[in-house]
């Protein structure tokens, strides 16, 4: 397989230009390219190289989170010819692999992908092999990029999996992506489910020791603490002396971060015990020893206005609900993607020059239906986080662009990688699969009454008929985050297309695999 010639991105400086201010690691004398692993501050460099090409639209900000993945979920409208949206969507949606412009599409993730993991290989094999002397910090230091480059080989690896290979439920025992645990490797072959899942386990479980180092000290703790505190990229106030580099916790694999993806991973596995306690340890972290809570379900800043309109909109604040994010990537450059505009700028006007909507529309009556039941107005997620584009057109709000200095809202410059929303799922369907319905609906019934909906869901004791009322929710707290294709994929479950009930088929399911890996 040739997925590593010709990018060896470590060898400009430039490429690390930052997505977040605390990403410009570079001195007053600089870096050469050359000697990036000569000191201490070639490897942070190295390391937010990683979390900077998580955040090209190949990737996070825009295929894994809102663009090709969601599409193939069947959570937009597809066809509406008013607002002009993208045929290279349209194929996906209609699961037109073969269409040259989805087959393009296809291969950018898979190589940026590689990208991400080759230069992961790169900074783990010099890492392991640095003195600690060289970090400012040393041991600790070491050992939180050593660990998190380990966790962002795992995740990389782990979502192509769930892209181009079947989920275990459908597993034929045929080898499909490869596990790439060296650098420079050029000749990668494929290989079978499950003992790629047991490599992306085994990586996590040892990232996860190794950040604990950092994120269960006392600083690492109040770097975790609240939403804040998570998501600032300076040690504001701070009495330890850690520098920039050791905050934005919520951008990095974190502790926390890698026991929910560690979670995440065991449950597509079918390790149903392992994820639910992953899963608990997240969910219950804080709130020990007389700790406060750090996730929490705040929708304060969405409710700080009422009606869909831009002008709504535009009074609102937190459109990502940020309190409730475990990991997400960080794109400081966001509003500079044109296609992304093109995309959520749901104010501009369509006759305007240079200008063309290409909107996500989303299907409000099959995402906001429950039992029957239509709950549009009722939902939080709906009532006051979906915008009308152009007056008409419904979209997510998670992505608005405001008015009013719009290159500067940190709200747009956020993607979601992973909720507490889904920890809390994971221990609702472990419940579920061992007969303990009342805990499995206790868990629904409370995500649901957070979210404005006081009618209490019927307790249903049977594990098909969970899984129903798990997807109702799901697909709505998922809008335009990329998670919910891998759910149906996971429970090989139906949903509607075209006014039908439909199951993916494996050709649905897996993405081609590109030319050269076959």
């Amino acid at each position: 397989m040739r997925i590593y010639i010709g990018i060896l991105v470590i060898a400009s400086v430039l490429f690390f230009t930052s997505c977040a201010d605390w990403l410009d690691v570079q001195q007053e004398g600089e870096i050469e390219s050359g000697h990036l692993f000569d000191r201490g501050e070639g490897y942070r460099v190295v390391l937010n190289g990683l979390y900077k090409s998580m955040c090209t639209p190949a990737l996070y900000s825009r295929e894994l989170s809102y663009g090709m993945v969601d599409c193939i979920s069947q959570q937009y409208e597809a066809g509406n010819k008013d607002a002009n949206q993208s045929t290279v969507y349209e194929a996906f949606y209609n699961f037109n692999y073969l269409d040259n412009g989805v087959q393009s599409t296809i291969e950018s993730t898979w190589l940026a992908a590689f990208n991400v993991i080759a230069n992961a290989n790169n900074l783990i094999q010099n890492t392991l092999n640095a003195s600690p002397e060289i970090f400012e910090e040393g041991e600790l230091e070491r050992n939180l990029i050593l660990g998190e480059a380990y966790a962002c080989r795992a995740l990389l690896h782990f979502d192509m999996l769930r892209l181009f290979a079947p989920a275990p439920i459908n597993d034929d025992k045929q080898t499909y992506v490869p596990y790439v645990e060296n650098y420079p490797n050029i000749l990668a072959t494929g290989i079978q489910v499950t003992p790629f899942l047991d490599k992306v386990i085994a990586d996590l479980l040892k990232a996860k020791e190794l950040v604990a180092t950092f994120d269960t000290s006392t600083a690492g703790v109040e770097a975790n603490s609240t939403m804040s505190a998570r998501m600032s990229l300076t040690p504001s106030n701070s009495p330890y002396p850690y520098k920039d580099f050791f905050y934005g916790r919520a951008y990095r694999l974190s502790y926390y971060s890698i026991t929910a993806l560690l979670a995440r991973v065991y449950q597509y596995a079918d390790k149903q015990k392992e994820a639910f306690d992953c899963a608990k340890e997240v969910v219950e972290y804080g709130t020990q020893k007389g700790g406060k809570a750090f996730y929490e379900d705040d929708f304060h800043g969405v409710l700080s206005t009422t009606g869909d309109d831009i002008k709504a909109f535009d009074g609102k604040t937190d459109y990502k609900v940020k309190s409730n994010i475990v990991f997400a990537a960080y794109n400081k450059k966001m509003y500079d993607d044109e296609t992304f505009k093109n995309m959520f700028n749901a104010g501009k006007d369509p006759n305007a020059g240079g200008y063309s909507n290409a909107y996500f529309m989303i299907k409000r009556v099959e995402l906001f239906a429950s039992r029957g039941t239509d709950e549009w107005t009722l939902d939080l997620r709906s009532a006051n986080m979906i915008v009308a584009a152009m007056g008409q057109y419904p979209i997510s709000g998670k992505w608005f662009i405001p008015s009013t200095n719009p290159a500067g809202n940190e709200d747009l410059k956020v993607s979601p990688v992973i909720r507490l929303t889904e920890m809390r799922y994971i221990m609702a369907e472990y419940y579920a699969r061992e007969g303990r319905f009342s805990e499995a609906y206790g868990i629904l019934n409370d995500i649901r009454f957070k979210r404005n909906l006081t009618r209490v869901l019927r307790t249903q004791n049977s594990f098909t008929e969970f899984v129903t009322d798990l997807i109702e929710d799901a697909r709505r707290e998922w809008i335009s985050e990329g998670q919910l294709f891998y759910l149906y994929k996971r429970l090989d479950a139906p949903f509607i297309k075209n006014n039908q009930l439909h199951k993916l088929t494996k050709s649905e399911a897996c993405l081609p695999l590109p030319t050269d890996q076959k």
